[in-house]
């Protein structure tokens, strides 16, 4: 097991385990705001999409075969999601985070498999993907909800130098399918930035870039 793919399986539990801290202390009033980052979704919605996201793990093997069929395949497992009440939904995160960790421990480093965008991964960049997910979205619920939410530059460096890694088969790496081709060498240029923290909310179009290879990478960036 390489130290990159340690440091990030130790990192998903913790901010987890953040995520369903913040869950636990928004006001079920609160679970109908508009989320400023998604605005079709409620708060409630969000933490019911970071649980769809958990279940890709486990049971549900759907996966969208191009970039732009990403956003459909999401909003058709949150619609199966129904439930929306805050406290429940931390329970279920509760039960099916740890499972899904569990899951992704158990791949061999090498295994190849589906990903979403009609691209092939292994376990590193997706669990990657998974632990962006939980940073970006407490960022969102924070935001929507008027809460308190901070990414470290130490989280946020594992995801960027996983969004690195090449792909299996000579794959390019995972995170590219979120850019416009002439992007790789920009998005390796995240891997060493200053502003790690700046970089991972830039790529996922939360924050405006702020250094000038995020401003360059920002270009590339493809249409939501």
């Amino acid at each position: 097991m390489t130290e990159l793919r340690q440091e990030i399986e130790a990192a998903l539990p913790r901010a987890h385990e953040r995520f369903v801290s913040l869950v636990r202390s928004v006001d079920p009033a609160s679970a109908v705001r508009t989320v400023p980052a998604c605005p079709d979704w409620s708060a409630a919605d969000l933490v019911a999409h970071v649980l769809t996201v958990y279940r890709r793990a486990l049971g549900d093997r759907r996966r969208s075969a191009t970039p732009e069929e990403t956003a459909a395949l999401n909003a058709q497992c949150l619609a199966e999601t129904p439930e929306r009440g805050l406290a429940a939904l931390a329970d279920l995160l509760d039960a099916d985070g740890p499972a899904s960790f569990a899951v992704l421990r158990s791949f061999p480093d090498d295994l190849s498999f589906r990903f979403h965008g009609g691209t092939r991964t292994t376990v590193t960049p997706v669990s990657a993907v998974i632990l962006g997910e939980v940073l970006i979205h407490g960022y969102d619920l924070a935001e929507a909800t008027g809460s308190d939410w901070a990414i470290t530059p130490d989280e946020a460096s594992l995801v960027l130098h996983a969004a690195n890694l090449p792909g299996p088969d000579g794959l390019p790496p995972l995170f590219t399918m979120w850019l416009e081709p002439g992007g790789e060498t920009l998005l390796a240029a995240t891997a060493a930035t200053g502003d790690p923290v700046g970089a991972l909310t830039t790529l996922y179009r939360r924050t405006a870039p702020t250094t000038p290879e995020l401003v360059a990478l920002a270009g590339y960036l493809r249409p939501l």
